[in-house]
């Protein structure tokens, strides 16, 4: 048996809290392992913690206290303490595939993705087909951008194991953000002849639906949704009134409800997945447009301002930089760069008219990918030419109408607008607004196929 003394000197924090007390200890590890299980189940977790630290006080080469210990500390949200107390249960037995497990589902909520991954390709060497680890290894694949890996390995899990329901669900939800649409459809499909009753499942498929342009399937997929999760968690409402709405708009709550869900891994889609041009493009606008002398003397408005991809691209030219959006989740991301002077929740057309904190009147306004969600763009117009300065400019990527549409607007069966350019500069000039640069432009990939669109600029007059 070995003794407390042989202790490393660097004690977990819940072990080296207690008291190096005799009376503590149990006659068997065992016992004490039993004791503790029975706690946990009891809702007493800082009391069955308590129980461990003696056992590992007297048997400190036992593994099973320290997996235990991970367990419950992961339960209560102190996952670095976690990680620690089984890393070293790892030390103790490298071999064990449950603690190689725990230690990796510790490392990736202790905020440590990278050693994550690390710890979860490791386990597959060891055991490869691992499908727990494979299920992990692709969830973090997913949340730090790699999504294209993350869907080779969810399909690999499927293959393992064609039972699993979730490993069927969260494949054809990460496939939707691929744009990989059939293929997403089946695989959702699949999750539900597994798990009829899941309204994720339904909510996804439904989404599914949308983007293919099948309304009738989408409905019925997002109406299952809402009859399985009432108090509509998932956000489907504002799904089923996307598909409800009039030609020339697209209800707030959709777009909310769009971009909070992409928020985490935005960034990385939209670059590297979606291939979008949008920033620099308005960048090389804005290069040509402003002369040297006014750079970091700006108002400038951010409308859309999502994560704060275009804001990066404003910033040396703006005194002040404020970013708008509708998605609660983007402005959290948004702000974490430290690019903007001002941020705010809130609709475009509001914000020109209310202003942003203090500031009322723009020197520029840029809008990237948003006018794909307005479709009438005569409010936002309107609103732009009361906030513009006398000489200020708005700068837009807009996305061209179908090829054969001769309207003003349409929108498409990507749920995205495509405007005429002709009637953006109808509406401007009958505002005091000029066109001072149109330039037709690829914007991003849509299927992997490049979407055809254009940069405007208008400038209110002096």
């Amino acid at each position: 048996m070995s003794s407390a003394s042989s202790l490393p000197s660097a004690l977990p924090p819940f072990l080296a809290a207690l008291p190096d007390s005799e009376s503590s200890a149990p006659l068997y590890a065992g016992d004490g392992i039993a004791a503790a299980l029975t706690l946990r189940e009891a809702g007493a977790p800082g009391a069955a913690l308590d129980r461990l630290a003696a056992v590992l006080r007297h048997w400190p080469a036992e593994t099973e206290p320290c997996l235990l210990a991970g367990e419950i500390l992961l339960e209560l949200g102190r996952s670095t303490e976690a990680a620690g107390i089984i890393t070293r249960a790892l030390a103790l037995a490298p071999g064990d595939t449950r603690i190689r497990l725990a230690h990796a589902e510790a490392l990736a909520r202790s905020g440590r993705p990278a050693t994550a991954i690390t710890a979860y390709e490791a386990l597959l060497r060891l055991r490869p087909g691992h499908a727990g680890a494979l299920l992990g290894l692709a969830r973090l694949q997913a949340v730090t951008g790699e999504q294209e890996r993350a869907a080779d390995t969810y399909r690999e899990l499927c293959r393992i194991d064609p039972r699993d329901p979730v490993a069927a669900q969260e494949l054809g939800a990460l496939l939707i953000g691929l744009d990989a649409l059939p293929e997403a459809v089946e695989a959702l499909q699949r999750a539900l002849r597994l798990d009829p009753s899941n309204a994720e499942s339904h909510a996804h498929l439904g989404r599914a639906w949308m983007l293919l342009g099948e309304r009738e399937k989408a409905r019925a997929s997002l109406a299952r949704a809402l009859e399985l999760d009432s108090a509509d968690r998932l956000g489907v409402q504002s799904l089923l009134e996307a598909l409800d709405a009039p030609s020339d708009s697209l209800p707030p709550s959709y777009v909310r409800h769009l971009f909070d869900q992409y928020a985490e891994a935005f960034d990385k889609a939209l670059l590297e997945v979606l291939d979008y041009q949008g920033p620099r493009l308005l960048r090389r606008a804005l290069d040509r447009l402003i002369p040297t002398e006014s750079h970091g003397h700006l108002a400038m408005l951010d409308i859309g301002c999502g994560t704060g991809l275009t804001g990066r691209e404003l910033r040396p030219f703006a005194r002040h930089l404020a970013g708008i959006d509708l998605a609660p989740r983007m402005i959290e991301q948004a702000a974490r760069t430290g690019v903007y002077d001002a941020l705010a929740v809130a609709d475009a057309v509001a914000a020109l008219r209310d202003g942003v904190e203090e500031c009322t009147r723009w020197d520029v306004v840029v809008a990237g990918d948003v006018l794909v969600y307005l479709g009438d763009l005569a409010p936002l117009m309107e609103a732009l030419a009361a906030a513009l300065e006398p000489g200020g400019l708005f700068l837009a990527t807009a996305e061209a109408l179908p090829e054969g549409s001769d309207g003003p607007f349409q929108l498409k069966p990507t749920r995205r607008f495509g405007h005429a350019e002709g009637y953006i500069a109808r509406l401007a000039a009958e505002r005091g607004l000029s066109v001072v640069l149109a330039e037709q432009a690829v914007l991003r990939l849509e299927k992997r196929q490049p979407v055809q669109g254009f940069v405007i600029a208008l400038k209110r007059s002096a």
